[in-house]
């Protein structure tokens, strides 16, 4: 599946879990946020559409999406961010603390 393909799946996938996707210009990669309750899905806008690809199944895999069906290419792509998240325990979603 391309990449422009699959960044629509991967949309679609995201709002069906009631969150919305913004591409925004910033110092940022993006990932799952919540602000003034909105759940939101932050991806930089710069990045390649195959990096948007992949920090959103990573959003996607914190989120929970494993009682969805899920066309192949995106189980692909979901499948192997879990893979590489559950191998890499010490890159979490969460902000740094900050130090004085």
């Amino acid at each position: 599946m391309k990449a422009d393909k699959l960044l629509d799946e991967l949309v679609a996938l995201a709002r069906d879990r009631d969150y919305e996707v913004k591409r925004e210009i910033g110092s940022f990669r993006g990932g799952a946020c919540v602000v003034r309750e909105r759940q939101l899905i932050l991806v930089n806008k710069s990045m390649p559409l195959e990096a948007v690809c992949v920090v959103l199944a990573r959003a996607l895999v914190k989120i929970g999406v494993e009682d969805t069906f899920l066309k192949p290419a995106v189980r692909d792509i979901i499948d192997r961010e879990r893979m590489w998240l559950d191998q890499h325990p010490e890159v979490t979603f969460e902000p740094e603390p900050k130090t004085a």
